[in-house]
């Protein structure tokens, strides 16, 4: 299968060009520094328990979801368009490679070349919290570096996908950061279409119908789903979970209008709709590929 080949040269690549160093340092910094800095912070204060139940919801709601999408973009936008421009995906496909293969390999190797510096730094953020006497709790932990090396390989399979399918590195590049400004700044307003929709075909939806489906929608976003699913870790209501970010009376309204959490509230579909943006962007962005003119 000669899209291994092409996922090896890809990392072997970015090793050269010092990509994956640079990734190393700004994830270090990230994990490892906020490991510091929250653990000293407990340390000195002494008033709340020394658990990791502090360091992961905080990061991972509040820094890790805006960070490692727009690095992973960073690091896979140009992936294919850049090779369509420079001449070099001509001499590429050349070689016993199909389309698919490029596509395959370059989701891979970027892939990689993201993962990588993300795992190293959050398992040594886990030793610094282990140093400070934080309870890490290995098992929750090991699902919280799971649920961050997916979002950053979605992020890279999106723009791979954007990569594959755009004409010019500029439109690649435009459409990704556009993406990603929707799905972490304006996805609200999104939401908000269902107002419109339900007042526009008179449907007659109750305010409880929704809200109910404003959540699906929500968490048909990568990037709201992995907020949530982390927040579910440490939480044991799912629920409130889904309602992360809600004040307190808010939720407590809610959670007695919904009573019984729907189905398509579960874990289980929100996991679902996050893997959906693993395969279904990039599949696209190979259709498109698949069938243009170099």
């Amino acid at each position: 299968m000669t899209w291994q080949a092409i996922a090896r040269k890809d990392f072997r690549d970015a090793v050269r060009s010092k990509w994956l160093w640079g990734l190393s340092a700004i994830f270090f910094g990230l994990f490892v520094g906020s490991a510091y800095l929250i653990g000293s912070g407990l340390q000195s204060s002494g008033n709340q328990p020394l658990t990791s139940e502090v360091f992961v919801p905080t990061l991972g709601n509040r820094v890790v979801a805006l960070v490692v999408p727009i690095v992973a973009i960073v690091v896979a936008y140009s992936s294919i368009i850049g090779e369509r421009e420079s001449g070099s995906l001509k001499l590429l496909l050349s070689l016993p490679h199909s389309r698919q293969d490029v596509v395959a390999g370059k989701a891979t190797g970027r892939s990689t070349v993201l993962a990588l510096p993300i795992l190293v730094a959050m398992l040594l953020a886990a030793v610094v919290l282990a140093i400070y006497g934080i309870d890490v709790g290995p098992l929750k932990y090991l699902a919280f570096v799971a649920l961050t090396l997916l979002l950053g390989v979605v992020f890279v399979n999106l723009a791979v996908g954007i990569s594959a399918a755009a004409s010019t590195n500029r439109r690649a590049m435009l459409g990704t950061v556009s993406l990603y400004v929707v799905l972490t700044m304006l996805w609200t307003q999104v939401r908000r279409g269902l107002l419109v929709v339900n007042d526009k075909l008179g449907l007659g939806w109750e305010n409880i119908t929704l809200v109910k489906y404003g959540l699906f929608v929500k968490y048909f976003n990568p990037v709201r789903a992995y907020e949530s699913l982390v927040t579910r870790l440490y939480t044991d209501s799912v629920l409130g979970a889904r309602l992360y970010g809600v004040n307190r009376m808010q939720q407590q309204l809610v959670t007695q209008q919904i009573g019984d959490v729907p189905f398509y509230l579960s874990d289980w579909v929100v996991l679902a709709q996050f893997l959906l943006w693993l395969f279904v962007p990039v599949a696209l962005g190979y259709l498109a590929f698949r069938d243009a003119d170099l």
